[in-house]
């Protein structure tokens, strides 16, 4: 059986401008469950293929590598890596696999790295990260270097720290750390020319909110919060421009999950060909001061039922209207929030700033 809380959601934003300043707009779809579920497994892309690295299943780290095929939809297993692990950073470069740190057994951090070799199949030792052991770390690759982002460190503190690996002279370097709040266990994606991180969990915080990382000015964006069902230990990948999240663990039945979502870009009319949008709902102004009424309004016929969570993906309002409704922004505290609304059947998702007074 499926778990995704939506098999299809409309994301919005106003608040990115390397995406909305183009009216872009983004879907997330479902697509081939993993035949068995797991959480806190990590992931590279090697051409058209991605490879799963480990995750846990129940009380077991698991070693075993899936492989997706995009073009069938499909998996099928590999090699597996030599140390089982979990929560864990992975990436390629130059056409071979890494993955460093994690977790294992009862509570064993790592800092080491692996480097897989898809020609031959097999798995050798590589240079370590120079840094506190950890896990829950996220992972990129960009140009071709390769990017390791936050986890959870030995003295049980979450890093804020993003390190770039140079693979051809197996040199890290440290760069500037990540604006959030620091946390473990988060997705992590290229999309275009960008890095996507998000989610995650700090303490007992998950976390939905989802950051963008642009390597040349090296500076950070919000964009659309995930709309999956679990925010913590999920995996994420990025094939042919298509970029790619899911699994992961849900804390409130303890279950591993098999969900895949795709960030989809949508065609010029600013609204993906694939899906026909009946209906609008329009949120003026954004950003707004505090103590500035924020009109909500819809071209539906139908009651409009809205949900408005923080960026912890707390639920701070709802409310439904018919046509039109005033928001009071005094009653939120300055920062960034998500407007999830439903209409006739319609999911919708967009975002509201509120500025400071």
């Amino acid at each position: 059986m499926k778990t995704a809380l939506f098999r299809i959601v409309l994301i919005q934003s106003f608040l990115c401008p390397v995406i909305n300043a183009k009216g872009q707009q983004f879907l997330w779809e479902v697509r081939s469950d993993m035949p068995e579920g797991r959480w806190g497994a990590s992931t590279f892309v090697i051409g058209n293929i991605a490879y799963v690295v480990g995750g846990r299943i129940g009380s077991s780290d698991r070693t075993e590598m899936w492989a997706y095929d995009l073009g069938s939809d499909s998996w099928t297993t590999l090699a597996p890596i030599p140390v089982g692990r979990r929560l864990a950073a992975a990436f390629a470069v130059n056409g071979k696999g890494y993955v460093s740190c994690g977790l294992t057994g009862v509570g064993t951090r790592l800092n080491d790295l692996w480097e897989y070799d898809p020609s031959s199949d097999t798995w050798s030792t590589a240079t370590a990260l120079p840094d506190a052991a950890r896990h829950g770390t996220a992972s990129f690759t960009l140009n071709g270097e390769a990017y390791v982002f936050g986890g959870k460190e030995a003295n049980l503190a979450f890093s804020p720290d993003l390190w770039r690996y140079n693979a051809t002279s197996e040199s890290w370097t440290l760069l500037a750390p990540f604006p959030g709040m620091p946390r473990s266990s988060p997705l992590a994606f290229v999309y275009n020319s960008d890095a996507v991180i998000g989610c995650g969990r700090n303490d007992n915080t998950n976390f939905f909110d989802v950051w963008l990382y642009d390597p040349p000015t090296n500076q950070w964006s919000t964009v659309p919060t995930y709309p999956g069902e679990s925010s913590l230990a999920g995996t994420s990948f990025s094939i042919s421009g298509r970029a790619f999240g899911g699994l992961g663990w849900l804390l409130s039945d303890n279950t591993s999950k098999e969900d895949l979502w795709e960030l989809v870009k949508p065609s010029k009319t600013g609204i993906d060909d694939r899906i026909s949008m009946v209906h609008s709902v329009r949120v003026f102004p954004s950003p707004t001061p505090r103590h500035t009424p924020v009109l909500f309004s819809s071209d539906s016929n139908d009651r409009v039922d809205v949900l408005v969570h923080d960026m912890k993906g707390v639920l701070v309002a709802s409310f439904n209207f018919l046509h039109s409704h005033t928001f009071e922004a005094g009653d939120l505290a300055s920062g960034s929030y998500t407007i999830r609304w439903n209409t006739a059947g319609q999911i919708g998702q967009q975002s509201l700033m509120v500025l400071s007074d």
